[in-house]
């Protein structure tokens, strides 16, 4: 990450580690807490990186409803879920002082602090503040100097740096207290003066002077009260154990989200931002793919579109029987429907490694009855053609089957310098999180969260 610090106590990270250590060895299940970690048996070695997802309305800058939902933690072995890593009962993710670094396909964007941790109907979530990233700093003019350096004549070919001469300095190697051009001492100048009783303005002040005025005996004090005062008296009657007390607690049913800038349900003019947490700093680097020409990235967003309407098309009605009434007669097919106008479509072009090709992801809809949705992931071959590595495509009849993948940007979820496709899949009732990993030609899904309702948060 680009800002080094400490996004949780070092005490807490280190007992995460430890207890991540522990459950990598142990069983592959998901880790629970496992109580309390000597700290004279820490193992710094383990690395753990938190990935979650900020989602707001409004601007970045001006945030009106956010909250944090924790995806997964990287234990070093394997995916934790965020939501569930370590919680006592808080998860560890969402921890108040936990602080994740915002990135746009790997460019950071600022920060937000998690103040408090919520339990939504089973769902953790972080609620806290954005915080932007510190300007640069400004580089500091470099100003003309006042000293005039000069050249002896000694060795006038020799470089070196001027000196005070040794007639102009006094036994102990310091400058001599006049000079032949020393300009007259002005005798209107401010001068320091001994305090009056002897003592030096530089000396030590502590044992007071003699001229200090006499301690007001009628100042006012504060006063401490005695452990006799704040015991009943002997003449006080005994205090009645069942007597009624009044106290304010907050109701267990009432949550604490329940504010203005807490965001809840799923908006339409909901944002969604990636957000890292690291218990080392790493270096972040940008994600996006820099086409060496504009055209190919034309060409390739119009293949893939291509591709995204036929897989859009409706199917072909079926055709009637053919009946032949004449031998000479000629049948006629019907001609095939038009292709659908796609909407709401993005497209995205990631460099996932380091000096690896082009990953390609195109998300659209069609209109009509029902409503249609189709995500491709794809990348160029040899002859600058799309491959397809995935391709998923749902109504809205069957969201609840087979949810619709909406791609929220690409991250480093491990932490060695490759990223991830995080998509959100959205159905009709529940929405959940997946993780996406694209090798060898394949995109294979390595961790899902679990469905939560889509009006849980």
């Amino acid at each position: 990450m680009s800002r080094a610090g400490t996004k949780l106590p070092e005490w807490l990270w280190a007992s995460a580690c430890a207890a991540a250590s522990l459950a990598a060895c142990s069983s592959p299940a998901f880790a629970q807490y496992p109580g309390h970690v000597d700290e004279n048996q820490q193992q710094s070695t383990t690395h753990l990186r938190a990935t979650a997802v900020l989602e707001y309305t409004g601007g970045l800058s001006r945030i009106n409803e956010s909250r944090l939902v924790p995806i997964a933690v990287w234990d070093g072995v394997q995916y934790q879920p965020g939501a569930l890593y370590l919680a006592q009962p808080a998860p560890l993710a969402v921890l108040s002082g936990t602080q994740y670094e915002l990135e746009s396909a790997g460019r950071p964007r600022g920060f937000f602090n998690v103040q408090d941790a919520e339990d939504v109907a089973g769902l953790w979530i972080g609620a806290g503040k954005f915080e932007a990233p510190p300007a640069p700093k400004p580089r500091a003019p470099i100003s003309a100097s006042n000293h005039a350096y000069e050249i002896r004549d000694a060795d006038p070919d020799k470089p070196h740096f001027a000196h005070v001469p040794a007639d102009d300095q006094n036994q102990n190697g310091a400058p001599a207290a006049t000079a032949k051009n020393a300009p007259p001492i002005d005798p209107d100048r401010p001068t320091l003066h001994d305090r009056p009783g002897g003592g030096s303005s530089g000396s030590d002040t502590s044992s007071g002077s003699a001229n200090q005025p006499d301690v007001d005996p009628d100042r006012p004090t504060f006063h401490r009260r005695s452990e006799t005062a704040s015991q009943p008296s002997a003449n006080q009657p005994a205090i009645d154990p069942n007597r009624p007390r009044l106290s304010y607690t907050e109701p267990t049913e009432q949550e604490k989200l329940a504010k203005p800038n807490a965001l809840l349900g799923v908006p339409l003019d909901m944002h969604q931002m990636i957000g890292v947490s690291d218990t080392r700093p790493l270096d972040t680097e940008s994600w996006v793919f820099t086409w060496s020409n504009p055209d190919d990235e034309t060409k390739m967003k119009a293949a893939l579109e291509d591709i995204a309407q036929q897989a859009l098309a409706p199917p072909p009605p079926a055709a009637p029987a053919k009946v032949n009434t004449s031998a000479h007669r000629r049948t006629h097919e019907p001609p095939p429907p038009p292709l659908p106008m796609l909407t709401d479509e993005e497209f995205r072009a990631y460099n996932l490694s380091f000096g690896g090709g082009a990953t390609m992801v195109l998300s659209a809809r069609a209109t009509g009855d029902p409503v249609r949705y189709v995500t491709i992931i794809a990348q160029p071959d040899f002859y600058g053609k799309p491959q397809i590595l995935l391709r998923q495509v749902t109504s809205g009849n069957e969201l609840d089957v087979i949810p619709r993948m909406q791609l929220v940007d690409a991250v480093d979820t491990v932490g060695n310098g490759r990223a991830d496709l995080l998509f959100e899949l959205r159905g009709q009732t529940f929405r959940q999180f997946a993780i996406y990993r694209i090798n060898g030609g394949t995109a294979t899904r390595v961790f899902v969260t679990q469905p939560v309702s889509n009006n849980a948060e």
